[in-house]
């Protein structure tokens, strides 16, 4: 389930952080039917807001499910000159400040997560020629 995807269809524009309230709540009600379910499940959004991943980490524990972090320890390089390449870019302040709110490794293990998965990036090919 990715967030961005939710936006699109409640206002047509994945971009439109307006729609960021309703596009979490329909979130949360298909999160919800799918743990119900029994369904693997994937929460495609930053999340760097601790109260969010608590919430997150309830249902999976309501539902007996295992929870697993997938972690992008990536320089801050890396990401504005991911940034730069798209097509529409976040502005540069923005992302300066979700990296530095991403959680760690070790607190995304003391908030609960079941398992951490580390993705690590030292050089960046796609913005290089």
């Amino acid at each position: 389930m990715c967030s961005a995807s939710t936006r699109r269809s409640n206002r047509e524009d994945d971009a439109d952080q307006s729609a960021t309230p309703t596009a979490a709540q329909i979130q949360n009600l298909l999160l919800e039917a799918r743990l119900a379910r029994g369904l693997t499940t994937v929460v495609d959004s930053t999340n760097v807001l601790p109260h969010v991943r608590a919430g997150l980490l309830a249902r999976a524990r309501y539902y007996q499910r295992s929870s697993v972090a997938i972690f992008f320890d990536l320089p801050l390089d890396i990401c504005q000159a991911r940034n730069t390449a798209r097509a529409r870019q976040v502005p540069k302040d923005v992302v300066r400040e979700l990296h530095q709110m991403t959680p760690t490794a070790e607190q995304l293990t003391a908030e609960g997560f079941t398992s951490i998965r580390t993705v690590h990036l030292t050089c960046d090919r796609s913005t290089t020629p």
